[in-house]
This record gives C-alpha cells, structure tokens and sequence, in this order.
C-alpha cells in the first residue's frame, strides 16, 4: 500500500473522486438555483456539503459521535408533568374562554376556576368550573351550553 505523508493514495484518491461528485452536484444545483431568492442560501448549504465531504474523507472514522445516556432520566416523572402542565394550560384557556362569554352577555364575572383532567385513554375533560358571578344561573348557564351538560358547574360566591 503506497503512503504519502501518513495519507494512503486509495484514501486521497478517494477524496478527490468525492469532491469531483460534490463539485459536479453543486454546480448543477447552483444554475438551477441561479435567479431564484435561494440562491445564497442554496450556496451555503452546498459549501458546507463540500466541506463536509472533504473533512470526512480524510477523518475516515477518525471523528466519533456519542449520544449522551438518558437512561437516568425518569421518564415517569416527565410524563406526569407534561400531563399536569396540559392540564394547568388547557384549565386556563378554558376559563379565559369562558370569562369572556359570560361577561360578553353582560355579567360581572369576578373568578372562573376550571378542573381539568386526562382520562386512562388520554382524552381531556372538564370536570368542574367554579363561577364567581353576579347572576350564577345565567353564568352556569352559558358554561354548559360551552363545555357540556355533564360538567359540574359550581357556584364560587356560596
């Protein structure tokens, strides 16, 4: 095997072949992309392809990558509070939601509090909304007609 430099020939040649290919793609690429608003950007990531078939031609398995070990992170615990975390912003939205209905037909409206839950199939429900309102009817009233018949609906004032 002929050596050059701490370089085998068949590698450089192999690199030489590589970026030959390259070059010839690039340039194909380039009149293709010639009066297009791409065109700088086409060109950076062609450069860069470039570059990194010449840095992996002559690396040759000499640059590893490991992926860090996630087998510590608790998994459970994440799911639990991606879950929470749903439930906490969809709770919010809803009565944000609902606050601007019930004070859009002309109620004073001063708390909506919505209990929100994921079921075992991980569906989301509205188990219970607390209205603390100057007409409770009227304001459960429209909560039902928005969120459903089944949802308890509770009065905040007392």
């Amino acid at each position: 095997m002929l050596q050059l430099g701490g370089i085998i020939v068949e590698d450089l040649k192999n690199a030489v072949m590589a970026v030959c290919i390259v070059s010839a793609g690039v340039c194909m690429i380039e009149n293709m992309t010639a009066g297009t608003r791409l065109k700088s950007q086409m060109k950076l990531l062609l450069n860069l392809t470039v570059i990194i078939v010449l840095l992996a031609s002559f690396t040759k398995g000499g640059v590893g990558f490991e992926m860090p070990d996630f087998t510590s992170y608790d998994t459970e615990y994440s799911f639990e509070a991606y879950n929470k975390e749903i439930c906490r912003q969809t709770a919010e939205n809803i009565s944000s939601a609902l606050y601007g209905q019930i004070t859009s037909a002309g109620i004073n409206c001063t708390e909506i509090e919505t209990e929100v839950n994921i079921s075992e199939d991980n569906s989301i429900f509205i188990s219970k909304v607390t209205i603390s309102a100057d007409d409770f009817g009227t304001a459960a009233e429209i909560v039902r007609n928005s969120v459903g018949n089944s949802t308890e609906v509770v009065n905040g004032m007392g």
